[in-house]
């Protein structure tokens, strides 16, 4: 028999709250949108949320995140969503995993989930969701807002593993925009001020309502997503437009994988038989999910990176631009950079080192492999069951 608290739900033909009990949820950004997308999940009675934010919450949220208060300023906003959520409902189970989701979100925990809802507020954060879903064969509804717009897009890679992905349809523009963050190594740009885009809470709620809308569909009738699409609604103007997204045989996410894609857990220590295995070859090319520095020298008096000790690998994006300054000499720097190499040339110069990406990928056989270096590297996360 229903519980009283969901008997209107059970009042709804196409509605299953068993269904929704036994769901899973991985929400990434935990922002203005994620606030509101939580919210649905929790008063729907959804059995697990997964809540990953980096960020603290700040006195500005509190006009657009309903599961803010003003004691609340300081704290993670992951970990206090999650308490809030099952406030709402205690018997909804709430995980804040604070952190950065490249490093904290596993493919583990990607391949037992049903959907996962994006509400991250930049680019590149959405390329890297995007990224992991394609992969991980993981439901994906991306959620972003204007001033007066709500855009939700569907990507149902668990039963159309062939759709678009988020980058299909991206411009060219975007990744200019993202290469502006970062020096040509990859290093990171020291100072840069982000363009922010005001919101208010209209936007963000209309928002949440179609995202987790979507997710109930995605959830209830899978066979009704045959391809990604997105929905756009002006909530000044009261429209509201649906289009499919049609897949790019030139998207840098999904156009070189193979019609099959799996995740091997690996050993990212160089030279390891489990890296080599994985590898298929010395002279097979690794696809690594980040830019790597390898290499550098000083154009004015030659003083090398790794002066004075074992040639070593940098992950580019951790490093900022003071780097590109000489040490010795105060002179300009310049590096050796990229995202691809083969085991043998890893092997023959930096043996016994730890590979810094996320992951690899190796095509062999129709099959792309993803190598996932890390697979036991994961924080536990932290359940704030009712």
């Amino acid at each position: 028999m229903l519980n009283d608290r969901y008997s209107r739900h059970g009042l709804i033909n196409w509605f299953s709250q068993d269904r929704v009990q036994n769901a899973r949820f991985v929400v990434a950004g935990a922002g203005a949108i994620g606030n509101e997308v939580i919210k649905n999940l929790a008063l729907l009675g959804t059995g697990h949320i997964a809540i990953h934010d980096f960020d603290r919450i700040e006195r500005h949220n509190l006009t657009r995140s309903v599961l803010f208060r003003e004691d609340d300023v300081g704290q993670h906003k992951a970990e206090v969503a999650a308490r809030r959520a099952c406030e709402l409902d205690p018997a909804v189970r709430a995980t804040a995993v604070p952190g950065d989701f490249w490093k904290t979100l596993s493919f583990e925990a990607l391949g037992r989930a049903d959907c996962v809802i994006g509400c991250v507020d930049n680019f590149e954060a959405r390329i890297r969701l995007n990224r992991l879903c394609r992969l991980a064969g993981t439901n994906l509804i991306d959620v972003a807002i204007d001033t007066r717009r709500a855009s939700v897009e569907v990507f149902p890679f668990a039963t159309v593993a062939d759709c678009a992905c988020y980058e299909c349809t991206l411009p060219a523009g975007v990744y200019t925009r993202i290469a502006e963050r970062y020096s040509c190594a990859g290093l990171r740009r020291r100072g840069l001020v982000e363009r922010l885009i005001p919101t208010t809470i209209l936007t963000s709620s209309a928002a949440g309502a179609l995202a987790v809308s979507s997710a109930m569909r995605v959830l209830h009738a899978p066979q009704e997503m045959q391809s990604a699409h997105r929905i756009l609604t002006d909530t000044m103007g009261a429209t509201t437009t649906m289009a499919p997204l049609a897949r790019s045989e030139m998207c840098p996410g999904c156009a070189d994988l193979m019609p099959e894609v799996r995740v091997v857990p690996t050993d990212p220590v160089i030279g390891r038989a489990s890296l080599r295995e994985a590898s298929c070859g010395q002279d097979v090319c690794l696809r690594l999910s980040d830019a790597v520095i390898s290499g550098g020298n000083c154009t004015a008096c030659g003083h090398e990176l790794n002066a004075g000790g074992p040639p070593r690998l940098l992950l580019a994006r951790d490093q900022d631009d003071s780097l590109a300054r000489c040490p010795k000499c105060g002179g300009d720097m310049t590096f050796v950079a990229g995202d691809q190499f083969t085991a043998g040339e890893l092997e023959e110069r930096f043996l016994g080192q730890r590979l810094p990406a996320r992951f690899a990928v190796v095509d062999h056989d129709e099959t792309s492999l993803v190598l996932d270096f890390a697979a036991c590297q994961f924080p536990a996360a932290r359940s704030s069951e009712g």
